[in-house]
């Protein structure tokens, strides 16, 4: 084995690059809350506002990852098998894709801001927040489309640890010019609305600048004069992977949202209920969420070495310790579920739902642990067609129905519909580790 194939191969250690995503999965909630806490000092219009405006960012984002989430799983199954050159037109073409698809949506979110907005029906005030924050934010949406690219092809490489430092510096920078924006220091005028998009777009604009700079440091080479010579097959699995990917997610959203709309029929306090517990019980599965990325980064890489039975039996043992992580965080949440839920509300009705939910969640979560572990394993080994399909049909077919079911049309309320998404995890679950141990994903190595 060459020095440089053992020093990839070690930098595929599921301890390195695990707990750098870990962290920059928390670090992103946390910056995410500090965004909407520090705005609330100034209007909260403004944080009704930039709510709204997170639904259509997050559906920018799921695009954009249409080019990123097949990038990483090529470049580390290439890797795997020694194919410098297949992994490096990976790249350059993941890179040239980021900037048709991240240049055309924001174009049209530049030309389409103002009738976006207007789709939501919003009051005067916060519909120009709105409108103020997304002709910003929106317009440099080819950056945030080539960061995560960028991203991607650094953690396939082994490297998770720049883009959480990087990422940490970004996020500095977003606080502090959310600071100057709302805040008045050295007597500046307040910018407000305005000055937070700049302040989010500025850090961004940095990260992915360090990101090219991280590129070239660490050695991985992106030759766009060589273009031209990189065939239709490359740009075709990157688009096909991707568009499942993106595919998925958006149904998981759509589908979660229609779950909302029934909630929104039990009354207020169960809405609230829901969504209180829904941001408590969030940090329970970040470490499975954060193991389940690094497995699949894994994966690829031990299946393009074909080191099929080694990768077979670890993903089955990630799967136990993120199930350990995220019972004992569930369990914590529940022993101290009072003293947490007092936090963000004393309605003794809401109070009872939420510590009834949190009770629940310890269901769900033990489910969710099997997709987050299992479904990201199958995907890093080519089998993404199944887990995706399998998953949209579940989550319609089981979760969307029993929420409807269990909760309005039987009676049980908030509890019904959170007992049936529970139900949607268990489903999965079980059958993606059902297709895991079968090993036919075996056969959908993508090199």
């Amino acid at each position: 084995m060459s020095n440089s194939s053992s020093a990839l191969t070690k930098r595929m250690n599921i301890v390195a690059l695990t707990w750098p995503i870990f962290i920059e999965v928390l670090l992103r909630t946390a910056l995410n809350t500090t965004d909407v806490f520090m705005l609330s000092g100034y209007s909260d219009l403004a944080v009704s506002a930039v709510g709204v405006i997170s639904q259509i960012s997050f559906f920018l984002i799921v695009v954009s990852m249409m080019v990123s989430s097949g990038t990483g799983i090529l470049i580390a199954q290439y890797n795997g098998a020694s194919r410098n050159l297949e992994s490096t037109q990976v790249g350059v073409a993941s890179l040239l894709l980021a900037i048709i698809v991240g240049g055309a949506l924001s174009l049209i979110t530049f030309f389409g801001a103002g009738t976006f907005i207007s789709l939501f029906g919003l009051e005067h005030q916060v519909a120009q927040f709105g409108y103020d924050y997304l002709i910003i934010s929106g317009s440099f949406t080819f950056n945030v489309t080539i960061g995560i690219v960028l991203t991607t092809i650094l953690r396939s490489h082994g490297f998770s640890r720049s883009p959480m430092f990087i990422n940490l510096f970004a996020g500095i920078i977003n606080i502090g010019g959310n600071y100057i924006a709302l805040y008045q220091p050295f007597g500046l005028p307040v910018y407000g609305v305005t000055g937070v998009a700049i302040a989010t777009v500025t850090s961004q604009i940095v990260g992915t600048l360090m990101m090219f700079l991280m590129l070239r440091y660490k050695g991985i080479e992106l030759p766009f004069s060589q273009w031209k010579a990189i065939p239709n097959i490359i740009y075709k699995k990157i688009i096909k992977m991707g568009a499942m990917n993106a595919g998925e997610i958006l149904s998981y959203n759509m589908a979660q949202m229609a779950i909302v709309y029934f909630v929104v029929q039990m009354g207020t306090a169960s809405l609230a209920a829901y969504t209180y517990t829904q941001n408590i019980t969030r940090l329970s599965f970040a470490f499975s969420l954060a193991l389940g990325q690094a497995g699949q980064i894994q994966t690829s890489y031990f299946i393009g070495k074909g080191w099929v039975d080694d990768i077979l039996m670890r993903i089955q043992k990630y799967f136990v310790v993120g199930l350990l992580a995220s019972m004992t965080g569930m369990v914590l949440i529940y022993a101290f579920r009072y003293p947490i839920i007092n936090l963000f509300t004393q309605d003794p009705e809401i109070v009872a739902l939420v510590a009834m939910l949190i009770a629940g969640s310890i269901f769900i979560e033990s489910g969710r642990v099997f997709n987050l572990i299992f479904i990201s394993a199958l995907k890093g080994a080519g089998d993404i067609k199944f887990p995706v399909q399998m998953g949209i049909l579940s989550m319609w077919g089981v979760a969307v129905v029993s929420s409807y079911l269990f909760g309005l049309h039987w009676g049980f309320g908030v509890i019904g519909a959170w007992i049936a998404i529970g139900l949607d995890e268990w489903l999965r679950g079980i059958i993606m580790l059902r297709r895991w141990r079968s090993k036919v994903w075996t056969r959908f190595s993508l090199t």
